[in-house]
């Protein structure tokens, strides 16, 4: 990798996910002295298939080899959308399929960002707690939970939803708030269910292949890649769920019950699951939190820190990785006399393209789960496109250069700035998770003005 200039700039890195390690290695391609800490243990990774779409692969082009070893890993990024009762609905790209997006298991991903990022010689330390974060003029720090204090000129807050840096940004972190769904995943060998000749009817003689069946209350998406399969159902829960766990078990059961009167194949599949057991999560809400920086500008949240996304916006990881790129460049283009002055260009830059990608999530869900069929039936385009032009015909590196004057200038001074990053035509207006989650009560599609599709 062609490093620029050395910045002299140091920025310490809080959580070595995805968000944090595509920072990291774009700040180092940025000439960026940075670190990385990580509170899991080496090698603890998990998730299952996630879509980054073409905004956020256009910057990693850049990083010599990495796309190469990426697609080595990935599936075709295409979805068989379905009927519950098996009616095919239509083949689909998720993104743009003339520049396509990477279909890859996030456990994997993470995989090949940790190798590349090592092999660039930036540091890496884990079973490192961040329990306090803390600024001064000259810099920011954190607190580890064994009594140690780092120190940069910039921390970046990359250490998701459960990060303690809500604390000096906000000054308070709202609770979660249940969206009233909840996922059951897992993902296991696909070998072992190919015996099941309804299973294989479908998946024999393919190297990948996705499903995504929508039914009534609920949705099913399935992905096989490689030697693995994974399958994720979305359903209504039957209780509003008061925390969040990544760890709690549940048995199959409240699975097929979910999908009783389905296709054989989504049954097969779920009754061919290993133990009978898959993670039971309960999928929670956030409003929208405007102010990812902290009052002077040293510490900056990004991806999950700074906005958690529901799976169905099909943007969580490309709106992490935007913000990756988005932030070194700001960084990059303010130099060390101006960096609190960078952290808030950047969430200025972001907050409300993030925000609509982040209510997609509710729109998507609602499509799939109270699903017009005739009208999908006579525009099949309806269902099978997850993410729209707006959000996928944007670069996100070359937005910061080409803006970052114009809206700092806004900033200091008050002159006008308008983003363009967002959905065309539409004025953004803030919105609650009780808003959208009161219009699904009451039966009443959110229907917002500008080009969404």
């Amino acid at each position: 990798m062609e490093r620029q200039y050395d910045t002299g700039i140091s920025i310490l890195v809080v959580g070595g996910g995805i968000a944090g390690l595509t920072f990291a290695i774009e700040a180092h391609r940025k000439g960026h002295n940075v670190r990385v800490i990580e509170r899991r243990p080496k090698g603890e990774t998990f998730g299952e298939v996630i879509v980054i779409t073409t905004p956020a692969l256009h910057t990693p082009n850049k990083w010599p080899n990495f796309m190469e070893r990426a697609r080595e890993q990935s599936a075709a990024p295409v979805i068989n959308m379905k009927k519950f009762d098996g009616t095919l609905i239509g083949t689909f790209p998720i993104g743009d399929p003339n520049d396509p997006s990477l279909a890859i298991y996030r456990s994997k991903l993470h995989v090949v960002l940790y190798d590349y990022a090592s092999e660039l010689g930036i540091p890496i330390e884990f079973c490192a707690e961040a329990s306090e974060f803390f600024e001064t003029e000259e810099h920011a720090g954190v607190v580890l939970s064994d009594g140690r204090t780092l120190t940069a000129d910039v921390v970046v807050a990359a250490d998701g939803v459960g990060s303690k840096s809500w604390a000096l940004v906000v000054g308070s972190k709202e609770p979660p708030i249940s969206s009233g769904f909840v996922m059951y995943r897992v993902t296991f060998p696909v070998a072992s269910v190919l015996e099941n000749p309804i299973i294989a009817a479908e998946l024999q003689g393919y190297k990948n292949r996705a499903f995504l069946h929508a039914g009534p209350g609920a949705h099913v998406v399935t992905s096989m890649s490689g030697s693995d399969i994974c399958w994720l159902l979305t359903r209504r829960e039957d209780s509003e769920a008061t925390e969040e766990d990544w760890s709690k078990t549940t048995s199959i059961d409240k699975a097929l019950k979910a999908v009783e009167g389905w296709e054989p194949f989504v049954t097969e599949l779920i009754k061919a699951t290993p133990n009978r057991t898959v993670l039971d999560w309960k999928l929670m809400w956030r409003n929208p939190q405007s102010q990812w920086a902290s009052p002077g500008g040293r510490v900056i949240q990004i991806g999950d820190a700074a906005h958690p996304f529901l799976p169905t916006s099909a943007s969580g990881g490309t709106m992490a990785m935007e913000d990756a790129y988005s932030l070194a460049a700001c960084l990059s283009i303010a130099g060390k006399e101006n960096l609190s002055l960078a952290t808030k260009v950047h969430n200025h830059l972001r907050f409300e393209r993030v925000s609509c990608a982040q209510k997609m999530g509710f729109k998507n869900r609602e499509l799939y789960h109270n699903t017009d069929w005739d009208a999908v039936a006579k525009n099949p385009e309806t269902m099978g496109k997850m993410v729209g032009d707006w959000l996928v015909h944007h670069d996100p590196e070359q937005y910061a250069y080409d803006n970052y004057e114009k809206c700092a200038e806004h900033l200091v001074n008050g002159t006008a700035f308008k983003n363009t990053n967002s959905v065309p035509g539409y004025e953004y207006k803030p919105w609650t998770v009780k808003e959208l989650l009161d219009a699904s009560e009451r039966g009443a599609p959110v229907q917002d003005e500008g080009d969404w599709s």
